[in-house]
Formats: C-alpha cells, structure tokens, sequence
C-alpha cells in the first residue's frame, strides 16, 4: 500500500496532475503569455486566421445579427454610434502630431516627467508601421467587399473569407479594419507607463478598443474577421516592436539626446 502511494505521489506525478488539472490552466496560460508575449499574439494571429478560413460562416453570421435579419444595418443611421466613429478616427489626427512634437521636446531638451524618448518613437514607428502601412497593404492586397456590399445583405459583390484574395474591391477594402487596429494601438500607449501601471492600463483601454471596433461590425462595414485579426496582427506587430525598442532602449535615447541630461521616466 505504502509502495502504491508513493508511486502516484512522486514529483512528475504532481507535475502532470498540475498540467492536467483545469483550474491551474488560466494561471499557465497568463505565465506563457508574460514570458513568451510575441510567440503567444503570433500564434493567436495564425490561429484566428485558420478558423476564419475554415468557417466562413461565422463572418456572415455575426453580420446578420448586425443587420437585424433584413439587408440593412439599421444602427449605421444612428447618430450617438455615427460620432463614435467618427471620434475614433480624430483620435490619430490629434494623438499623432502631439506625440511627434513631444518627441521633438524630448531631443532639445529631455524631461524626466514625460515619456522616454524610445517610447515615443517606438509608438510613431508601430503606428507607421501597422495601422499605416500593413493595413493599408491588406486592403489593396486582399480586396475583399464589406458586408454592406455583397449579395447576401443587398449589395452586389460576392462574399470572400478572411485572407482569401478578391477582386471584388477595389479601394477601401474591408480585410483589414483600419478603425480596429488604429483602435488597438491605443494599447501601446501603456508601455509609457511604469510597468506596475501598465495592465492597469491596458484593463481600462479594452473597452475602447471594443466600443470603437465592434462599431465597425454594427454599421455593416466590417465582418468579425476584419476587426479580431487586426487586433492580432496588431498585437504583434506591437509586441515584437516593443521587444526591439526596449532592449536598445538606453541607446536610442543616447542617439535621440546626444547624452543631455535628465532621462529617467
């Protein structure tokens, strides 16, 4: 009995009972996602995508929930949603130049009350890079119609899934969602922050993110698709970015400031 005991006691039997176990799968999961943070939003990208590709269904699904069962989306005549839109889309158009006259600040004359200047640029540089270029890219690319303009919702175009490339559009395609992920990268202004504060951060960003985001799915211009894999795709473009920036942190603000003092925040 002792000897049946001890068997099942032994340490790699705790370890698979621990792996095993479904309520220790959150903590686990947290742990891998802080400290493999890129690998994770790449393969959440890469999974997302596979699912979009094999049920094409949920996209229309999710928009006929949208358009209330007619072809119509009612909600994109109304008013309060109308100005949501369209502050999300004001948002760069101040945020942007603010930044960039800061970061002008912080070379001249560094401040240790504002953001580090690599933090600065590497916002500027995530924003050029993902919601300006790869966005952009992905709408020429992929030329897929929004929900508002195919046959099953009135239109006249043909329904494509995620990724599969389309001539049904030609300018201001639906795959990727620009507001979605200029919607996303508000996120990266967390890193600004000392690092306690940043989930912080994040936890009060999300419901922006998804108030601005699923607005798009509710006008009938985006399908569900558009809006979750710019959020990935944004992710980790982000995270990866941000892996680069931090590690040659100390160097770009050297470069930036030519060594003027103080830098610390």
């Amino acid at each position: 009995m002792s000897s049946i005991l001890q068997s099942i006691t032994t340490p790699a039997a705790g370890h698979w009972w621990r792996v095993a176990n479904p309520l220790t799968w959150p903590a686990r999961l947290q742990a891998h996602i802080c400290r493999h943070p890129v690998q994770t939003a790449a393969s959440a990208t890469i999974f997302a995508g596979f699912v979009f590709m094999a049920f094409p269904g949920i996209d229309l699904a999710v928009s006929r929930w949208a358009a209330a069962g007619n072809a119509d989306f009612p909600l994109s005549r109304e008013h309060a949603l109308r100005l949501l839109r369209d502050f999300n889309r004001l948002i760069p158009i101040l945020l942007l130049p603010a930044l960039a006259v800061m970061l002008a600040g912080q070379m001249r004359r560094p401040r240790a009350w504002l953001p580090r200047p690599h933090k600065i640029l590497f916002f500027l540089t995530f924003y050029a890079l993902g919601p300006g270029l790869i966005i952009q890219l992905l709408k020429r690319l992929v030329g897929r119609a929004r929900p508002s303009e195919i046959i099953e919702f009135g239109g006249t175009l043909p329904f494509t899934p995620a990724w599969q490339v389309s001539g049904a559009c030609s300018r201001s395609c639906s795959f990727a969602s620009g507001e979605s992920a200029t919607a996303i990268a508000l996120i990266a202004l967390a890193f600004f922050l000392p690092p306690a504060w940043r989930w912080k951060a994040v936890a009060a960003l999300v419901p922006v993110v998804l108030v601005f985001s699923l607005n798009r799915i509710a006008f009938g211009a985006h399908f569900l698709s558009d809006v979750v894999l710019a959020w990935l795709l944004m992710l980790w473009i982000m995270l990866w970015l941000w892996s680069v920036f931090a590690a040659q942190g100390a160097r770009i603000d050297a470069a930036l400031t030519r060594d003027r003092r103080p830098i610390e925040a």
